[in-house]
């Protein structure tokens, strides 16, 4: 088995080229440096040496002097293969100084190789005796490569100037970034300390100047917000995923008047992933909040006179929708699903029959069973509530809820024949509600029927009809957590 020693200070080189010539059937000797590579090839001296140039302690071509002035290794071929010094004058020198082969990587695994086992060969056929340099020529070869260190040395300086003008340009730049930016930009420590803010930030807060905010703020958490389980949140949320996006939260200001604020921040880690401290950015979103609330009141005043309506129209079934939203509710909150989600669920079960504003009234209250015609006409209130609604934006999804309320698991449910996970949450937790509540209620063609028998359908065909999980919930709801569907509270 033919012995190699490879020689790089870059550790991802190093494997890259033992794992090579080991493939290959080589027995791989590396060293990071000239000194450890001379060491072991004394010890035991190998076929090949193939060396990197630039190197710490003793670069490339001193380890290429020093082979080949010893009586013990100047016989065996040595390579250079570097990245670094790629200039002729560096591939002369290292030839003045007895190396084989100069190879300027990277090189095609297949050619280093080859290269490498033909001057192997080459050494063998002819017994080749190089002799260390020219006489006379030591002191010239060892100018020769003080001139090339010396150029090297030139070149990263130059590199270095060149790469501390790049940031200071960027710090400069990040620099009128921060005190121009009309978004606050901080950084805390991880008790909530905060050791940087900008101007926006500190004028945001109703301060004057970022001492005055570090003198009197010495806890974010309970000093600036308004709630501090906010705070604990945010940081769960940052710790977990080392970021957050647009979290929104209460702030107090100097003056003691309240700001909505949303947050984007992230966390910075040392080597070992311990957290250093917390950067981010924060936006007064106060107006914005104010609109969307003010929008949000006259929608939910539309929605409430949209509700009259309906429930004017069939006073049978007055409050329906109301004990729907209800139980919706309470349903979609024992899922743990998010408030949004659950206010969305709530909007949607107040109006989920908007669509039997089209159904002939003497149908809504028509004391004897339906014929099919008629179930035809009622059942179209899903569809027409969609048609309805549909050019209203709503911020949760009640057009779709609304649309598939009446969508069962099993596809057999109307207008679309959807199933399972194609049917939307907010219509799966609707459709349970709906039924629970229309079955333990009075109907114009029949007296009421009675919680047990209600929870005895959603039992019977749970998995089949409704939502397992939604089921299953809805039962816990009533039979161990005391729900009443006409008080809509549960312990």
């Amino acid at each position: 088995m033919e012995k190699i020693i490879v020689v790089d200070d870059e550790e991802q080189n190093l494997a890259y080229l033992e794992t090579l010539f080991k493939a290959h059937g080589f027995q791989v000797t590396t060293a990071r440096n000239g000194i450890k590579a001379l060491e072991a090839a004394r010890e035991d001296p190998p076929d090949i040496i193939i060396t990197d140039a630039l190197m710490p302690v003793m670069d490339g071509f001193m380890l290429c002097r020093e082979w080949k002035a010893d009586s013990r290794l100047k016989n065996i071929p040595l390579i250079f293969y570097t990245a670094t010094y790629t200039d002729p004058k560096d591939e002369k020198l290292a030839l003045d100084l007895g190396c084989d082969l100069f190879l300027v990587k990277p090189q095609e695994p297949d050619v280093l190789l080859d290269q490498a086992q033909k001057v192997m060969a080459k050494y063998k056929a002819e017994r080749m005796k190089i002799p260390f340099g020219k006489d006379g020529a030591g002191e010239q070869i060892l100018q020769q490569h003080n001139e090339t260190l010396f150029r090297k040395l030139e070149k990263k300086i130059k590199q270095l100037e060149e790469a501390n003008q790049i940031v200071k340009e960027s710090e400069a730049k990040y620099r009128s970034i921060f005190e121009n930016s009309l978004t606050g930009i901080y950084r805390t420590t991880i008790e909530g300390r905060l050791l940087t803010l900008n101007p926006a930030f500190y004028h945001m807060m109703g301060y004057g100047s970022p001492e005055e905010v570090r003198s009197q703020i010495t806890d974010i958490g309970k000093q600036m917000y308004l709630d501090y389980h906010d705070r604990e949140n945010f940081l769960q949320m940052l710790n977990k995923n080392n970021h957050t996006e647009e979290f929104i939260t209460r702030f107090r200001k100097k003056d003691g008047s309240i700001i909505w604020v949303t947050i984007n921040a992230w966390t910075v880690r040392d080597e070992n992933n311990e957290v250093l401290y917390y950067e981010g950015m924060i936006e007064d979103i106060t107006d914005r909040v104010l609109r969307e609330e003010k929008l949000k009141n006259a929608m939910m005043g539309t929605i409430s006179i949209v509700a009259t309506i309906v429930e004017e129209r069939d006073p049978y079934t007055a409050g329906h929708q109301r004990r729907v939203a209800e139980l919706a509710s309470a349903i979609a909150l024992e899922l743990n699903l998010p408030s949004q989600q659950v206010e969305g669920v709530r909007i949607a079960g107040l109006i989920h029959d908007v669509g039997k504003i089209s159904v002939p009234a003497e149908l809504l209250t028509k004391p004897s069973k339906l014929s099919d015609i008629e179930m035809s006409l009622v059942q179209a209130h899903a569809q027409a509530g969609y048609n309805i609604l549909k050019g209203i934006e709503f911020p949760w999804p009640i057009l779709n809820a609304i649309h598939q309320h009446h969508e069962r698991i099993n596809g057999s449910g109307y207008p679309l024949g959807l199933s399972k996970d194609n049917i939307i949450l907010e219509a799966r937790i609707l459709a349970v509600a709906d039924v629970v509540e229309a079955m333990a209620s009075h109907r114009p063609y029949r007296a009421a029927l009675g919680i047990d028998i209600a929870l005895k359908e959603i039992e019977k065909n749970k998995g089949i009809l409704y939502d397992e999980d939604i089921a299953n919930v809805c039962l816990n709801l009533f039979r161990h957590k005391g729900y009443k569907i006409d008080e809509g509270v549960w312990k």
